[in-house]
């Protein structure tokens, strides 16, 4: 996000006390000066031990009311129209803690599905070569792996499916290492 200029807008149903930036930041308006807030991110404890960082949460007041909110969501809202009526927010690279304007899009857990199953991905055996390269996880179904199995290792939830790294791959990159275009 370099070189963005930042820009502020009410959050809906807050108006005048908080406003939220392209970029991801609330900030809090009564009091003597603004100030930024700061938002907490629950630890999600996976079955492998792992620890994975949900979504960044603050907590709004109104009218003496607390109200838990979402900080993808917020900027989502005040930034992105949704004309489909679309009821999830994505981040576009995955990454929960990118609140950035251009990281985010309306959409659907099926759409989202889809997406993730469609991008290219490449397998590394124990001596970090490539094995193969799949336009697909359903190319990879193909060769005998199962797709759930090739998304926990994606997802950080396993670290091996059959021996294999797993990697996502920019499906640009895949078209070049495979002269698939």
């Amino acid at each position: 996000m370099a070189n963005t200029e930042i820009e502020w807008r009410d959050i809906a149903g807050f108006e005048g006390q908080y406003e939220v930036s392209n970029t991801g930041l609330v900030k809090f308006l009564k009091g003597k000066k603004e100030r930024i807030m700061k938002p907490k991110r629950k630890k999600i404890f996976k079955r492998d031990g792992s620890v994975e960082l949900g979504y960044e949460e603050l907590i709004l007041n109104n009218k003496g009311v607390q109200y838990s909110k979402l900080v993808h969501r917020l900027v989502a809202m005040a930034f992105i129209e949704n004309h489909d009526n679309k009821p999830e927010v994505n981040h576009i690279d995955e990454d929960k803690g990118n609140n950035s304007v251009e990281n985010l899009e309306w959409g659907t857990r099926v759409e989202r599905s889809a997406k993730a199953q469609s991008q290219a991905i490449l397998s590394i055996d124990e001596f970090g070569t490539v094995e193969k390269n799949y336009s697909s996880m359903n190319e990879g179904g193909r060769d005998g792996y199962t797709r759930s199995s090739i998304s926990y290792v994606l997802s950080g939830k396993r670290k091996k499916y059959k021996d294999l790294e797993w990697y996502k791959i920019n499906n640009n990159v895949y078209s070049l290492l495979t002269g698939k275009y």
